[in-house]
């Protein structure tokens, strides 16, 4: 049994995920999450155990993004009935989504629509402007700035580790601050399968329009499960500061450090990653040694159901 002193963080993952088929088949074995999948293709109108079975694209932004928000919640409602709860969650990038509906601040009805029409901007932004993400692995904050500070048209956008930067912009762009990196010492560089140069100023135009059309009037309660944002890296519970994150999330770095950094602050605390794979509790290992990492979350439902 869990102490009463040691608090339980679920992080989120973005869109991206790949899952194995095997998993895929492990995941609709398990009776809440095949009725929460089910649930959700019926107010999509989209078949979403037929996508996670055939497999998507990371690049396809629209699908990818609903996917991946439908699959976190599933395995998140999935924990929760077997009897593990958060007391505090975290979401990188799209995952803030699933991170805010788990938390009771937004309806799962509502973060489904909010997820889509994200999706669909995005790959209108993807369309228009030819750009992509680069992960910079070896360097730390201070290099990567330093080394792309007169380069235009590319940004550092995600903070993901002390020695993991990703960088967004146009391609020309990239391939520049590649050469740069390789060149300052960069272990290792790696393109992202991703359609666009997201987190980037690029996008303002794009999440200000989102942010107008759905965020506005978005219904936003106080979280019942304490809240970190990767847009600051900070606890917030407030409607105006969530509603505010939102507005800038599409085009602001993902402060994923500082997020980690946060949780560490609340004294022992377990960490699942509330997805298929172990992206984030990757990142996390490389940031703290003080966070007790359990495993994702099909690793954690393996232990109560087997496989």
């Amino acid at each position: 049994m869990r102490s009463r002193m040691v608090k339980r963080a679920f992080v989120f993952p973005g869109q991206g995920t790949q899952l194995k088929e095997a998993d895929v088949h492990y995941i609709l074995s398990l009776p809440n999450a095949r009725s929460f999948i089910s649930k959700s293709s019926l107010l999509l109108g989209l078949d979403i155990e037929d996508l996670l079975l055939r497999g998507i694209s990371p690049k396809d932004t629209e699908i990818s993004q609903i996917v991946t928000y439908v699959l976190s919640l599933s395995l998140f409602y999935t924990l929760e009935a077997s009897g593990l709860s958060a007391d505090v969650v975290a979401g990188h990038s799209l995952g803030e989504y699933s991170a805010l509906t788990a938390s009771g601040a937004i309806s799962f009805e509502d973060g489904l629509r909010l997820v889509k029409e994200r999706g669909r901007i995005m790959a209108e932004a993807c369309r228009e402007i030819s750009g992509g993400m680069l992960a910079v692995i070896g360097l730390d904050r201070e290099d990567v700035l330093e080394a792309i500070k007169d380069i235009p048209d590319v940004e550092a956008v995600n903070f993901n580790s002390p020695k993991q930067i990703v960088i967004s912009g146009r391609e020309y762009a990239l391939n520049v601050a590649e050469d740069i990196l390789k060149g300052k010492g960069a272990r290792r560089t790696v393109r992202l399968d991703v359609a666009g140069p997201f987190h980037s100023s690029f996008l303002k135009e794009y999440g200000e329009r989102f942010y107008s059309d759905f965020i506005s009037d978005l219904k936003i309660d106080k979280p019942k499960i304490d809240f970190v944002s990767s847009v600051n890296g900070r606890l917030i519970g407030e409607e105006n500061e969530i509603r505010e994150c939102l507005r800038v999330q599409m085009y602001s770095p993902v402060r994923w450090v500082d997020v980690v950094r946060t949780i560490e602050s609340l004294g022992e605390v377990d960490v699942i990653e509330v997805g298929a794979t172990s992206v984030l509790t990757g990142l996390i290992r490389q940031t703290s040694s003080k966070l007790n990492i359990l495993g994702n979350a099909l690793e954690v439902l393996e232990k109560i159901y087997g496989r």
